[in-house]
């Protein structure tokens, strides 16, 4: 999730819901039914501390995340970590989800949210949680902080709400005694997120993002002191997440093109420790220090010991998962004793909602379900047609993927723990593309969904690329569009060949302009691409020899729209492209637009964000008709027109999808996440 790209706001729209509507007679089109609400669910737990509390006890703190658009808002879970039960749950309106949970010294919680950004503060001992709000008006995102021992927050920003050029992030604090906030300002223009605080030794530390830095800043004066990397840290990635632990800084280095790493930083010393380089370990969060300066955190999937003074790890063994190759989180992890047993035991969560437990005197750990925390409606990101006619939906952030079956009018529910951009259907396969590092899962519904099937085929975080927008079938070959890592300015298209399992990749063949649609026809791949990148330019068209890899020709088809979004070829072999609301054909042998038409109205001055997949382009044989959606508008165009003659659709669609050939049902999503089906012949 990240996740993450600019916020998405391209047509937040209320729908009307369609009801189900099977007519007598065949007809009378378009015949409209609902098929229900995407069942897409999940136990998305991203943010979390574990703590010893003031009565003595210990809680671990879950931020699990919500969907408020269906009155789902994020809660904040108090859990028993030894019964792993859950005690009280406070609901966070308006909240979909948090990356940071802190408990204060006094026993207040924290919780930094998204996507309005809010702050939420609960009092040691109250019974509801509060939300003292924004601290700035354009925020959509708070990340990961820390308290001071006045219990102070500290706290890094993001600002999707800003319009025009992304801003850059502040560091902010917010007093309980006074209950205002106070901004130390930004790092610099190129400083979009402020991604990690931790408060040590008297001092704040701040890592920054999606360019790597890392500062030291006073909190009385907000005197900022830039802090020199440790040697081998490439620069393209976030200084990602920050924890104290007996007198040393453990920082992870992450989401780069590069694996991620991490390092030990002596707080009183002021530099990188000479055997502080971890390696990469799994985030959230470290144990706090035995006496010796021994702390626990999950490296490689199992949970490790680690000594700072000599740089040494020590295996416990433990790896919780069997079927998942070890744990993947560690989200409040933290030392407790069992108040049952008196031995030490070291906890902590998943992003999964699980939590495990390791008795360092036993040396047996478990993991298991939360008893009481419930999961909460995902969001779809994605929808396609497989080769069997069933609609596949994928999910956001926690990911999922479900089908529904026309034959039976069923929905079947998968387990597939990642977020899927884009579903097409290849040679008899369902080509999934996953955030992040643009990774391409290939599904053979013939086959038992297992271990192996959906199977990762490839991915292109070498090439710097992250979310696969669009595939589409080309030939011989799956082509996939991208858009690159937020460090990076070039998008991609590559084709794979499922034959013999090898990729091309053309990196940058749109220039700074992510790669946001792809059609194909006699040989050769067209591509439409999104002004992503700084500086933002016009949507462009291309066109690429699928055989040579030769780039034939690219085009501004209309002049300060930034995006093509839609492209299609109808049986005259005319292409047809969408923006985001205006339409046009473009003679592919002059790359001159012939004509324009505008359907839905659309101002690109403030959008930067803007999510390819509401807009959508498909031809249909059947009817000569080309078919989509953009921008809350169903299209159905008569090519020879342009004019659309689906006026009057009794629903905004988001999210389209019809059969990899064009014919049959088209569907579309309501933004109340009902998915629709749509017959027009």
């Amino acid at each position: 999730m990240p996740l993450l790209s600019r916020l998405m706001v391209a047509a937040v729209v209320t729908a009307l819901t369609v009801t189900t509507a099977e007519v007598a007679t065949a007809a009378d089109h378009p015949q409209y039914t609902d098929r229900g609400v995407i069942p897409l669910t999940a136990t998305t737990t991203s943010g979390g501390e574990t703590a010893r509390m003031p009565d003595g006890t210990y809680r671990t703190w879950l931020a699990v995340t919500g969907l408020p658009s269906t009155g789902t808002p994020a809660y904040l879970a108090e859990i028993d970590p030894f019964t792993r039960t859950v005690l009280h749950k406070y609901p966070m309106e308006n909240a979909s989800g948090a990356w940071g949970v802190s408990v204060a010294d006094n026993g207040d919680v924290y919780v930094a949210t998204n996507i309005q950004g809010d702050l939420f503060y609960l009092p040691w001992g109250s019974p509801q949680i509060q939300d003292v709000g924004r601290p700035l008006p354009d925020v959509s995102f708070l990340w990961e902080g820390d308290t001071d021992e006045h219990g102070t927050f500290y706290v890094g920003t993001y600002h999707g709400y800003a319009t025009g050029a992304l801003p850059p992030a502040h560091l902010v604090s917010w007093s309980p005694k006074t209950r205002k906030y106070r901004d130390y300002g930004t790092f610099g223009e190129r400083y979009t997120y402020v991604r990690s605080v931790e408060y040590a030794d008297g001092q704040l530390y701040v890592g920054v993002g999606p360019f790597t830095a890392f500062f030291r800043v006073d909190p009385v004066t907000g005197a900022k002191t830039e802090i020199a990397l440790p040697p081998g840290v490439s620069g393209d990635k976030y200084t990602y997440q920050l924890d104290d632990a007996g007198g040393f800084l453990y920082v992870l280095f992450a989401g780069g093109v590069q694996p991620a790493v991490g390092w030990v930083y002596d707080l009183k010393r002021r530099q990188w420790s000479r055997k502080g380089n971890l390696g990469p370990y799994a985030g959230q969060s470290v144990t706090s220090a035995s006496r010796n300066g021994e702390v626990y955190l999950v490296r490689g999937g199992e949970l490790v010991a680690y000594q700072p003074h000599n740089g040494r790890f020590r295996s416990t063994g433990f790896a919780g998962y069997v079927d998942r190759g070890g744990l993947t989180a560690a989200k409040g992890l933290e030392r407790t004793v069992d108040p049952a047993t008196g031995h030490e035991v070291i906890v902590g969560g998943q992003s999964d909602g699980q939590m495990f437990a390791y008795d360092t005197v036993t040396k047996r750990g478990s993991i298991g379900r939360v008893d009481g925390l419930t999961g909460t409606p995902t969001d779809p990101r994605s929808i396609g047609v497989g080769p069997d006619g069933r609609v596949y939906g994928g999910g956001y952030f926690s990911g999922g993927l479900v089908a529904w079956d026309p034959a039976t009018a069923k929905w079947t529910v998968y387990d597939f723990y990642h977020q899927i951009e884009a579903i097409a259907t290849h040679k008899g396969i369902v080509y999934l593309g996953v955030y992040p590092n643009a990774e391409i899962y290939a599904y053979d519904p013939a086959q038992p969904f297992g271990a192996n099937n959906p199977k990762k085929v490839f991915d292109l975080k070498a090439e710097g690329q992250e979310r696969p927008w669009t595939l589409v079938s080309a030939g011989d070959y799956l082509a996939v569009g991208t858009t690159p890592k937020n460090s990076e300015t070039e998008g991609a298209l590559a084709l794979y060949n499922p034959a013999d399992g090898t990729h091309r990749v053309f990196k940058g063949i749109a220039g700074p302009q992510q790669i946001s649609a792809l059609t194909y026809r006699d040989g050769v791949v067209y591509g439409g691409s999104l002004g992503c990148c700084s500086p933002r330019q016009d949507g462009k068209v291309f066109a690429l020899d699928v055989a040579s890899g030769q780039k034939l020709w690219e085009t501004v088809p209309i002049p300060g729209e930034l995006g093509v979004n839609g492209l299609a070829f109808d049986g005259q072999g005319r292409l047809f492209g969408v923006t985001a609301g205006t339409g046009f054909e473009l003679d592919p042998g002059t790359r001159q637009v012939l004509r324009t038409k505008e359907y839905a109205a659309w101002d690109w001055g403030p959008v930067i964000g803007f999510t390819p997949r509401t807009v959508n382009l498909a031809y249909d044989p059947d009817d000569g008709y080309l078919y989509g959606t953009a921008v809350g508008t169903f299209l159905r165009i008569d090519p020879d027109t342009m004019t659309n003659t689906a006026p009057g659709v009794p629903a905004q669609p988001s999210l389209f999808a019809t059969s990899s050939d064009g014919t049959g049902p088209k569907y579309f999503l309501q933004s109340n996440n009902h998915l629709i089906e749509s017959r027009w012949h």
